[in-house]
C-alpha cells in the first residue's frame, strides 16, 4: 500500500500469545492509515499449548493400563529442561523472525520503548528502562491503533507482595517444577497451567477456588468439569486466602504457608507448598498509555471504551482486543483487526465480508466467537449457554445432550458417563442452533463442526442431516441433535 508504518513494542516481538500484542500507527505523509498486525506466541497460547500437550502424553500414559498396556514406572518422569528449553527456542525463533521482517520492511519502523500519550494522537515512547536511557521520541499521526492487550491480575492478599510467587510469565520459562504448588484461581489460566504442572512435572498441586471452577462456562459443563478435575487433583472449591508467608531457605528451596477460610462456615485451614502460582485472572494493560492525556476513557475495571467501530473517545484512535474487554481471545482480536483494516482501508475490495460482517449503522457484527480450554478433561464452547438462552429465550429452547460413552467410538475409547458429553442448545421458534459445548476427548477439534453450523444457521434439522462418518467421536454431535429433534418432533415442530 506504500504506507509508512510505526510499530511500538516494549517487550519481545510478537504480542502475549507469542509476547504481547502492539501499538501501532501508521501513516502516508499527513494521513495515518493501519495495517492489521497479528501477533501470537511467547508468554501465552502458543508456549502454554505446546507444554500442555506434554501433559496430555502423560495423562494417555497413566491412562494406558486400563486399555491393557503395562507400562511399568508411573507416573512417567519428563524431562521438562529439555522440554521448556524446546519450546523457548521455538518461540524465541518465531519472535526474531517477526523482528526481522518488520526491520526488512523500508516503510516500517519499530520503536523498542513504552508508549504514553502526550496529546490527541500524539504519543511519545520512552526507552528509561533500558541500558543506556535514550531520550523520548514523539509520535504524532492522523490514526492511532491500540492492541496493548492484558497481563496477570495479582489479587490484594495479606503477605503476597515480596514474596517469589509465578505468574503464567514465570512458569512457562520455568526449566524444572516444584515437588508441590498452590494454585490460586480457578478460571482458564489455572486450570491449564496447574494441569502442565501436575502432569508434566508430577507436581502435587492444590488449587484454591473463591468461588466456583470456569464460572463461564454452561453450568452443566461446568460442574462435569469441577467434578472430574477434582478426582484427579487437590480442588479447595469455596475458600478464600486470608495470607500468605514464605519461608526462605538456603538451598533455594523455600516454602510457601497459604491461610484459608471457607467463604460459608468460615473454617480455617493452611496449605504449605514449594511454590505459589497466582492465576486469578487478567487486567487490561492500559495504565502505561496516560490514555486521559487525549481523551480516551475506560471502564472502571481499565478496559478502554469503543464504539461500535472500535474508535475511542479521541477520533482516529482505535483500540481493539483484550484491552477492550470484550473477547479475551487471540482469534477474536484477529477478527477485530482484520474487519478494522478493510472497513478502514480496503472497503471497496471486500463487499460480501463488509455486508456480512457490518450492521446498519456501520458497526461490526461478531460472528460465533468460540473458545476452548485446553487441559483435562478438555473444554470448548461457542454461542449461548443454556442459562443465557433462557434469559433470552425464556423457556423457548430445546436441549440436545449426548455422552461420549454412547457412541461407536466412545466404546473403543472405553468411555465411561464420566468422560464427557456434547450439549446443544436450539431456539424453538425455529430449531436454529444458538450454543454448543463439549467437554472431554478431542472437545477443541468437535467444537469446529459447531462453529460452521452456527456461522451457517444451521437448524437442527440441517445437523441430523448430515453424514457423519462412521465409527468418527463426531458421531457424538449428531446423537445430540438427534435428541433434540425428537423433542421437537414430540410437540409436532420442526420435523418434515
Amino acid at each position: 500500500m506504500g504506507l509508512k508504518v510505526a510499530l511500538i513494542e516494549k517487550d519481545k516481538t510478537g504480542g502475549t500469545c507469542l509476547n504481547r500484542s502492539l501499538l501501532s500507527s501508521m501513516f502516508k505523509n499527513d494521513e495515518v492509515v493501519a495495517k492489521y498486525v497479528k501477533p501470537c506466541a511467547k508468554r501465552g497460547c502458543i508456549p502454554s499449548k505446546m507444554l500442555i500437550h506434554a501433559a496430555d502424553v502423560a495423562t494417555s500414559i497413566l491412562d494406558a493400563p486400563r486399555h491393557g498396556f503395562n507400562i511399568g514406572q508411573l507416573p512417567p518422569i519428563t524431562d521438562q529442561k529439555a522440554l521448556v528449553e524446546h519450546v523457548c527456542n521455538e518461540i524465541d525463533a518465531d519472535s526474531f523472525s517477526i523482528k526481522e521482517a518488520y526491520d526488512a520492511h523500508p516503510n516500517v519502523t519499530r520503536f523498542e520503548g513504552v508508549a504514553s500519550f502526550v496529546g490527541a494522537r500524539r504519543v511519545a515512547v520512552s526507552n528509561a528502562h533500558r541500558t543506556p536511557p535514550k531520550e523520548q521520541t514523539i509520535i504524532s499521526a492522523e490514526r492511532i491503533f491500540i492492541a496493548t492487550g492484558c497481563y496477570a491480575k495479582i489479587p490484594p492478599i495479606l503477605g503476597l507482595v515480596g514474596t517469589p510467587f509465578m505468574t503464567y510469565r514465570e512458569l512457562l520459562r520455568a526449566k524444572t517444577t516444584p515437588e508441590s504448588m498452590i494454585v490460586i484461581g480457578g478460571g482458564y489460566i489455572a486450570v491449564e497451567l496447574g494441569y502442565y504442572a501436575a502432569r508434566a512435572g508430577n507436581t502435587r498441586t492444590t488449587f484454591i477456588v473463591r468461588d466456583k471452577m470456569l464460572r463461564g462456562e454452561d453450568e452443566c459443563v461446568r460442574a462435569h468439569f469441577q467434578s472430574e478435575f477434582s478426582r484427579q487433583f487437590d480442588v479447595r472449591a469455596g475458600w478464600a486466602l486470608t495470607r500468605v508467608s514464605y519461608t526462605a531457605s538456603t538451598d533455594e528451596r523455600g516454602v510457601f504457608t497459604v491461610d484459608i477460610e471457607h467463604v460459608h462456615t468460615r473454617q480455617t485451614d493452611t496449605v504449605v507448598a514449594a511454590a505459589l502460582l497466582v492465576a486469578t485472572g487478567v487486567e487490561p494493560d492500559t495504565v502505561a498509555l496516560d490514555l486521559a492525556a487525549s481523551g480516551i476513557n475506560t471502564d472502571k475495571r481499565g478496559f478502554i471504551k469503543v464504539d461500535s467501530r472500535f474508535q475511542t473517545d479521541c477520533p482516529g484512535v482505535y483500540a481493539f482486543g483484550d484491552c477492550i474487554g470484550r473477547y479475551l481471545f487471540k482469534h477474536a482480536a484477529n477478527f477485530e483487526g482484520e474487519w478494522l483494516f478493510r472497513t478502514l482501508f480496503k472497503e471497496g475490495q471486500y463487499p460480501r465480508f463488509l455486508r456480512r460482517w457490518t450492521a446498519s449503522d456501520g458497526g461490526v457484527v461478531y460472528p460465533p466467537i468460540p473458545h476452548a480450554v485446553f487441559t483435562y478433561p478438555q473444554i470448548a464452547g461457542v454461542g449461548l449457554t443454556e442459562a443465557d438462552a433462557r434469559a433470552k429465550y425464556g423457556n423457548d429452547i430445546v436441549i440436545g445432550r449426548c455422552n461420549i460413552a454412547d457412541v461407536a467410538m466412545g466404546a473403543a475409547i472405553r468411555a465411561t458417563p464420566e468422560s464427557g458429553f456434547v450439549k446443544l442448545v436450539f431456539r424453538a421458534q425455529d430449531g436454529l442452533l444458538e450454543g454448543a459445548h463439549v467437554i472431554g476427548e478431542q472437545a477443541a477439534v468437535m467444537v469446529h463442526m459447531l462453529i460452521a453450523f452456527m456461522q451457517m444457521k444451521a437448524t437442527v434439522e440441517d445437523i441430523v442431516e448430515t453424514v457423519f462418518v462412521h465409527p468418527a467421536l463426531v458421531e457424538v454431535v449428531r446423537d445430540a441433535a438427534r435428541v433434540a429433534y425428537n423433542k421437537f418432533a414430540a410437540v409436532g415442530g420442526q420435523k418434515s
